[in-house]
């Protein structure tokens, strides 16, 4: 070892400190990332419910309801993802996985939920409540999971 690589070498308890506060730094952009998606499932999760609870006021003919409902809902879900996701540079480990699993499970009972509603059960509050309910779980658990790795 030659004389310049000895000098260039912190002590150990300043090499000690430094890996203390990329641990840290680590640490704190995970939990914001986690933080972020979790509220966007949240928003996501309510924005659907109180999409599907309003399209069960309306009957089939009501086209210029329904798809200014869905523009509404539409808007409010741009909303999210630019004040949540845009962002977002990193993530907790695992992230990936337990987001796509609750936005897969939320698209899937959307898309049974939406396409029942309006083909089979239009103008129907009660079916369209249960359809909100069941559409907003999955991303309420994925939101819970997020919490849970923001607490530790």
């Amino acid at each position: 070892m030659d004389d310049s690589t000895a000098h260039d070498a912190p002590d150990p308890s300043t090499a000690a400190a430094q890996l203390r506060e990329a641990a840290a730094a680590g640490r704190r952009v995970s939990v914001e990332g986690s933080a972020s998606a979790s509220a966007w499932l949240t928003g996501l999760a309510a924005a659907s419910a109180l999409y599907l609870f309003t399209l069960g006021w309306f009957d089939r003919t009501d086209e210029a309801q329904i798809l200014g409902t869905s523009l509404a809902f539409a808007a409010v879900l741009g909303a999210l993802t630019v004040v949540h996701l845009r962002g977002m540079r990193a993530a907790s480990l695992g992230f990936t996985r337990r987001f796509g699993i609750a936005v897969a499970g939320w698209g899937a009972a959307f898309a049974v939920g939406l396409t029942l509603g309006l083909l089979v059960f239009p103008a129907s509050p009660a079916y369209f409540a249960i359809a909100a309910i069941v559409t907003a779980t999955p991303p309420l658990v994925g939101s819970l999971r997020e919490l849970v790795v923001v607490r530790g």
